[in-house]
Formats: C-alpha cells, sequence, structure tokens
C-alpha cells in the first residue's frame, strides 16, 4: 500500500514480480485476502476505527468501532460490546471464536510511542460466538498496556497458548507480563527505567529448541534484542545490542518476524538494524545470541517486515525503503 492509501496485490517468483490485483484507495491497515483465484480486501464497515481493521469471524464480523465499541455484526444485525477500546487497537484471535484486546482506554501514560497517547488499561476476552466479554483484567494505574495489540503464542511449550503483553508507567518504564488463555496473570519480566519493550514474536530460538520470546528493548533508544524464557517464571535468556524494530510514532508495529530463513534446521529473527539501512538475522547461540547474516535493503526501511510461505515449501520476505519494495526468496 502506498503512502496515498492506494493497494495492489502483487504475485512474487523466480525473481519477477506481477500485479494482480489494483484496490484502489483502502483502509489502513487493509485486510487482505485470495479466494479461487480472486484477490480483494475486505471492505471494512463505515464505523470501523480509522487505525485498525476489521476480522472474519463465522457468519460475519468483528471489529473497533470509532466510539471504542466492539462490534459483532452477522447478516447486517450488529452486536455491540461496551469496551471503550483505542481506535487502533487490534483484535487477536485466542482460539476458535475467542479474541483478545486491549481496552479501558486511558491517557495517565502519554509516552506516545504508537501514534497518540491513549493506551488500554484493561485486557478484554471476547466470546464472538455468544457476542460478550467472557474475562477483563484490569490494571492499577498507573499502568497501561502499552501496544496495540497482545501477543497470542505458546511461550512455555506445553500445547496451550499464553496471552503475551507489555505493560508500562511512567516511572518504570516497560516490562512484559504473561497471561494465560482465560485472564491470569503467570509471570512478569524484569523493568530497566522508562521505555518501550517492543514484543515481536515466539519460536523455538533457544538452543534446545524450546520456545522464546522476542523483544526489542526501548528500539528508540537501548535498541537491544531481548530472549525470554517462561519456566518458574519469565526470565531473559540472552540479549543482542544494534536493532531498531520501530520507529517512534509509528503505529507500524510488525517490524521483525522469526522464520528458519538459512534453511539450517533452526529459526532466526529478522529484525532491522539501529541505522534501519539492513534487515538482520540474529541467531540464539549456547548462552547469547549472534549476528549471523544480514540483507542490505538499499534505503532506510520504510515499511514492515513481511514473511510468507511459498507453495513450493520456500520461504520469501519483503520490506520497502522509499524507492520500493524488495522480495528476498529463501
Amino acid at each position: 500500500m502506498t503512502a496515498a492509501e492506494r493497494a495492489t496485490t502483487h504475485r512474487v517468483g523466480d525473481g519477477t514480480s506481477e500485479t494482480v490485483a489494483t484496490h484502489g484507495r483502502v483502509s489502513t491497515p487493509p485486510l487482505a485476502y485470495a479466494a479461487d483465484g480472486a484477490f480483494g480486501v475486505v471492505d471494512a464497515p463505515t464505523d470501523c476505527a480509522a487505525h485498525t481493521h476489521p476480522v472474519v469471524v463465522d457468519g460475519g464480523v468483528l471489529y473497533v468501532a470509532t466510539n471504542g465499541d466492539i462490534v459483532v455484526r452477522r447478516d447486517g444485525t450488529p452486536t455491540r460490546l461496551d469496551a471503550d477500546a483505542p481506535t487502533d487497537g487490534r483484535l487477536v484471535r485466542v482460539a476458535d471464536g475467542r479474541y483478545a484486546l486491549y481496552g479501558g482506554r486511558t491517557t495517565r501514560y502519554a509516552h506516545g510511542a504508537l501514534g497518540d497517547t491513549v493506551e488500554g488499561s484493561r485486557l478484554l476476552l471476547i466470546d464472538a460466538v455468544d457476542g460478550r466479554i467472557e474475562a477483563a483484567v484490569t490494571l492499577d494505574a498507573p499502568t497501561v498496556f502499552e501496544g496495540l495489540s497482545p501477543l497470542v503464542a505458546d511461550l512455555d511449550g506445553d500445547g496451550d497458548d499464553e496471552i503475551v503483553t507489555t505493560v508500562a508507567d511512567s516511572a518504570d518504564g516497560a516490562r512484559i507480563r504473561v497471561y494465560d488463555a482465560e485472564g491470569t496473570e503467570l509471570a512478569t519480566g524484569p523493568v530497566y527505567g522508562p521505555g518501550w519493550r517492543h514484543q515481536l514474536c515466539v519460536a523455538p530460538f533457544g538452543p534446545d529448541g524450546r520456545p522464546e520470546l522476542a523483544v526489542v528493548r526501548k528500539p528508540h533508544v537501548d535498541r537491544t534484542v531481548e530472549f525470554y524464557r517462561l519456566d518458574d517464571g519469565l526470565s531473559v535468556t540472552a540479549t543482542h545490542e544494534g536493532y531498531a524494530s520501530h520507529t517512534y510514532g509509528s503505529r507500524n508495529v510488525d517490524g521483525g518476524l522469526a522464520a528458519d530463513l538459512d534453511g539450517d534446521g533452526r529459526p532466526e529473527l529478522l529484525v532491522p538494524t539501529a541505522d534501519r539501512r539492513t534487515l538482520a538475522a540474529v541467531r540464539r547461540t549456547g548462552r547469547d545470541a549472534e549476528r549471523a547474516w544480514t540483507l542490505p535493503l538499499g534505503g532506510e526501511l520504510r515499511t514492515n517486515v513481511a514473511g510468507v510461505a511459498l507453495d513450493d515449501g520456500r520461504l520469501a520476505v519483503g520490506a520497502g525503503t522509499a524507492d520500493g519494495v524488495r522480495v528476498w526468496q529463501g
């Protein structure tokens, strides 16, 4: 999608790019789909908040409205839930028919790292089938959930997903906090003073194949990758300096991804370097982490870092600068 909010879909393969659909002006961020050889963008309802997108559910859509309500719309009939969600909040799937979202918008922590000074003070678990909020976790002042959405993944490798959040306040800064799928707090990570923690992804980064969470601590200041493991508590297993996964004031939080990008059987974290002109693969070692290899961008990163699995089993990664989008195929 261009800066003018005009979207196109491209098919990339074997060093070539083919435009397969032109969508015109769309809402940001767009929700694209492919079905039976056709490519399109889901039309957002007229009352959908400006900085989020609907989620397709069985028989309809689920979305955050301009007034902060959660709306389940089926067959043209809306069910509205009072959530007071930030208008850039993004729904994340927890299980079939269940979603997580930050609600209870507040300006009590005016950091402004993610586009405005409004953050969520509640973690909501939504039953989209019955149209209800089934659980809510409310933070005490002055803390907030600093992020557009939680991250849902199996962090401890037990087969059940956890909900990973970033909790922040002006005195202590940000720390990672993990809940189970019902909203029970499991563990909270360390704090290092004021600043944001950008949670990126969970993958079997550990040298022993155990899952770990990749985070960039203070991507605007410290620019340090952290790897976390959830055992009896939440601890940092390794760090590596020199990475900027986010630009201050931007709502683009998709600044890194995990995959086995070089075919060695182990996942790497692909994340921009501090000058945002190179993508670097960060790999866990025995007791630390290292920069394994890099991909030059030919300019400063202006987009998210995106990855996709190809039909032939290979991987493709894309990232854009002011001059265009580059795609690498594994």
